[in-house]
């Protein structure tokens, strides 16, 4: 008879990610665990005047507030790509692309928006729709969540 040990107790996070990865083997999360992780990665004064805007084919687009800092975060590249692959755990951001542009929000603070969530789900595909409704309920809740 096989015994069964008990896990001690996990953090919703790490079992959301888990499930994620499981649901959504196509990686459409993976723009939500960037934007999740980019304020850590980046540091608060980067990520402050840069926002994540989108990720097409391992290439993360971001948005920044002027030139001067595309050029700073052009040379900082490398160690911000190791970085995002140590924190999120993988290889699914392989290179980093500035853009100028207004970034919507300016706090220092930056937090997942549900524009963001909405627009990473689109690209999900989860057939029933209340699984879909309840993927999207638990994300913008996350979102909003103080940190």
């Amino acid at each position: 008879m096989a015994v069964h040990q008990r896990k001690g107790p996990e953090r919703l996070g790490g079992a959301l990610d888990d499930l994620l990865r499981r649901v959504d083997p196509g990686g459409g999360f993976v723009l939500v665990r960037l934007v999740r992780v980019w304020p850590e990665v980046a540091g608060e004064a980067i990520s402050r005047r840069t926002e994540v805007k989108a990720l097409k084919f391992h290439t993360a687009i971001i948005k920044v507030s002027n030139a001067m800092w595309i050029q700073e975060l052009t040379a900082l590249k490398h160690t911000i790509l190791s970085r995002l692959r140590e924190k999120l755990g993988d290889d699914s951001v392989r290179d980093l692309r500035f853009v100028p542009g207004r970034l919507s929000r300016r706090s220092s603070k930056s937090r997942t928006r549900p524009r963001e969530v909405r627009r990473a789900l689109v690209g999900l595909d989860v057939k029933d729709p209340e699984l879909r409704a309840t993927f999207e309920r638990l994300i913008e809740a996350w979102g909003r969540a103080v940190r």
